[in-house]
């Protein structure tokens, strides 16, 4: 029988900023976040194994860092400038990497419960890649560093 569910939300505080989470009722078959990025701040450089995200940019502005899932064959990666109203869509197994240019504020929304956590290659707060991830670790720090060498003509 279909429903209505109500359900309570959380909020963590994280070493880049806060993260409120929250599920639908149920089987939580959409989960969602709203995660606020201190300036300068970044999160980890991961994939999802089995979670597509839809990241919606409230407000601020971000750096994102990201390639396909094909990523450890061609070791092709991107950085592009996400503005405040755009919206990123990821894709499970497609590694990613936010950092906040500014204080921003962002709405996750996530499909395909995921019960096991994100492959992470490296983060700022202690959580470091092994020796056979430092490729792909030093392929995305070099796509991030390339788009201010871009901006600084």
């Amino acid at each position: 029988m279909k429903s209505i569910w109500v359900s309570t939300s959380h909020t963590t505080d994280k070493p880049w900023g806060t993260e409120i989470n929250w599920a639908t009722g149920g089987n939580s078959r959409i989960q969602g976040k709203v995660l606020t990025l201190s300036k300068g701040m970044r999160n980890s450089l991961k994939y999802n194994g089995i979670k597509d995200e839809t990241l919606f940019l409230m407000s601020g502005k971000l750096q994102l860092t990201f390639s396909d899932e094909k990523f450890e064959n061609h070791k092709l990666w991107q950085t592009r400038i996400v503005n405040a109203g755009e919206t990123i869509n990821i894709q499970s197994g497609c590694p990613y990497r936010i950092r906040a240019l500014e204080l921003s504020t962002i709405i996750e929304i996530g499909s395909r419960s995921n019960t096991s956590p994100p492959h992470r290659f490296h983060d700022d707060y202690g959580r470091h890649c092994s020796d056979n991830e430092f490729d792909v670790y030093k392929q995305a720090e070099a796509a991030e560093k390339s788009i201010f060498d871009v901006e600084d003509i």
